[in-house]
């Protein structure tokens, strides 16, 4: 099922969303913890100097305090308290008041200076309402200092601690009885050094992404731009155009892929080039001999050609036929072995018998051309595992091209010998050799020596690709040689068992 094309969508953006959701989820986790871990450090840091301070207050006042003097009524001494009561607030970032034994407030931070003596109370407005209730007080009684309460309506940490009296004038015997208590609260909110966290990690967040988005915009061009390459040159081989290639600046796996693009483009660009030559020469083969066909034809239908030149010219429309026929066959093989469906039937046999039936289909074309044959007074009975068709049609193509190529009154030298696990089969002949810089090319497909020349004229440039792919297929190898101007030679190797 097609996938339909929607909006397109930006490498750059999705990288981009993907680094900020995994780094917003980093440092939400990192921070978490980080802030929980630094928030308990610090209140603990705080309460424990909160404890010591009301501590210390509490043993300040209970050294100048008496029972009956535990009451907000304004006092000299009670002046001098709300200024140390002013004064460790101010230090510990904390707001410090007095209470009596009911939970009261009698003295806070606020009364200092004139305040007291004029309102004649150590209490400002706002402490008034506050209220500490009687399991807070219950709690600082018996000794834990520290806990967490509401007072009036707002959440706060409170560390309280009794305030036992030392002296009692009027009784003797309540000496350290619990005459009111100090405390010191400070709301429940995040400690000052864990703000200080948190905009250090959101500092940190925008400087990580700002650089992040640097970094993958440029990461993401180097991805992009090979791939953009890619686009460009398939639209281009869409067109027909194979001649882009890919450029490769790095090395890694966009490296392997451009390399492999650039292969591909190579290989299509030959397979292109084969399909061209391929329809040029297959046009050209088909054109020629149709076109004398059909002339001859028309000649003896309209009575152009004498009847007594009939059977002559009739010989060539079969001569012409047979090569049409020749061709197809050629073509159908070439096209079976590059699918892959041409079956192999290998069997054992003797390939000397072979080659001198081969020989034999040849025997008019070597008398008319006088050529003499030489080895076979040498062959030997050799025996190889093949499929007898395909080695027929080997041997037949290479003695064809030797056959057509020799000069009157040349040879054809036939070498079989035994080379261990296979048997090497050499055919050399007189004529015209092959250039060195042919020799490399006389086994593509369509590929014709000395084209300028046309020394075969009768050929499509299939045989020999089609031999050396045959040979192949049996586990063999064949390649041509020419030592000098004056003679060709072609030699393949066949495994003696397949």
């Amino acid at each position: 099922m097609a996938l339909k094309k929607g909006k397109r969508q930006n490498l750059f953006t999705k990288y981009y969303l993907l680094f900020v959701a995994v780094l917003s989820i980093t440092l939400i986790v990192m921070g978490s913890v980080l802030i929980t871990i630094v928030n308990a450090y610090s209140l603990s840091e705080k309460t424990d100097l909160l404890s010591e301070n009301v501590k210390s207050l509490a043993k300040t006042i209970s050294q100048n305090m008496i029972v009956n003097n535990m009451n907000s009524e304004y006092s000299s001494d009670k002046e001098a308290i709300c200024e140390n009561l002013s004064m460790v607030s101010g230090c510990i970032d904390a707001d410090v008041f007095v209470c009596d034994a009911g939970g009261s407030v009698i003295m806070c931070k606020d009364q200092i200076g004139l305040k007291g003596f004029v309102t004649g109370n150590m209490v400002c407005k706002n402490h008034k309402n506050f209220v500490i209730g009687d399991k807070q007080l219950q709690r600082v009684y018996e000794g834990a200092s520290v806990s967490k309460a509401i007072i009036n309506g707002e959440s706060y940490y409170v560390v309280g601690t009794a305030i036992k009296s030392s002296f009692d004038a009027y009784h003797l015997s309540d000496n350290n009885k619990i005459i009111g208590s100090v405390f010191a609260v400070t709301p429940t909110g995040t400690q000052g050094v864990v703000s200080l966290v948190i905009r250090s990690f959101l500092i940190i967040g925008v400087l990580c992404l700002a650089f992040a988005s640097i970094l993958i915009w440029s990461l993401t061009k180097r991805m992009v731009t090979p791939l953009q390459q890619m686009s460009a040159a398939a639209k281009r081989f869409a067109m027909g155009d194979f001649s882009y290639r890919v450029n490769v600046n790095t090395n890694d796996e966009l490296a392997d892929l451009g390399y492999a693009f650039n292969d591909m483009a190579d290989a299509l660009d030959k397979l292109e080039s084969s399909r061209r030559s391929f329809v040029a020469n297959v046009s050209h083969e088909l054109k020629t001999p149709m076109t004398s066909i059909a002339g001859f034809i028309d000649g003896i239908l309209d009575g152009t050609i004498p009847k007594d030149k009939e059977e002559y010219y009739l010989k060539i429309v079969s001569d012409e036929v047979r090569r049409l026929s020749r061709l197809v066959v050629a073509m159908l093989n070439m096209s079976k072995i590059e699918s892959g469906d041409f079956q192999m039937k290998p069997k054992s046999y003797n390939l000397s018998d072979q080659i001198i039936h081969i020989l034999l289909t040849f025997e008019q074309k070597i008398e008319k051309k006088n050529i003499e044959i030489r080895g076979l007074e040498d062959l030997e009975p050799h025996h190889i595992v093949a499929d007898t068709d395909m080695i027929y049609q080997v041997i037949y193509n290479l003695f064809d091209n030797a056959v057509k190529f020799t000069n009157d009154n040349g040879y054809i030298q036939i070498n079989v010998s035994d080379i261990g696990d296979s048997v090497q089969v050499s055919i050399k002949n007189s004529g015209d050799g092959i250039d060195a810089s042919e020799l490399s090319r006389v086994f593509e497909r369509f590929y014709k020596v000395d084209k300028s020349r046309s020394l075969d004229a009768k050929g499509a440039g299939l045989g020999l690709y089609i031999v050396k792919t045959m040979v192949e297929m049996h586990g063999g190898r064949i390649f041509a040689r020419s030592d000098s101007k004056s003679e060709a030679e072609f030699v393949f190797t066949l495994p003696k068992s397949k």
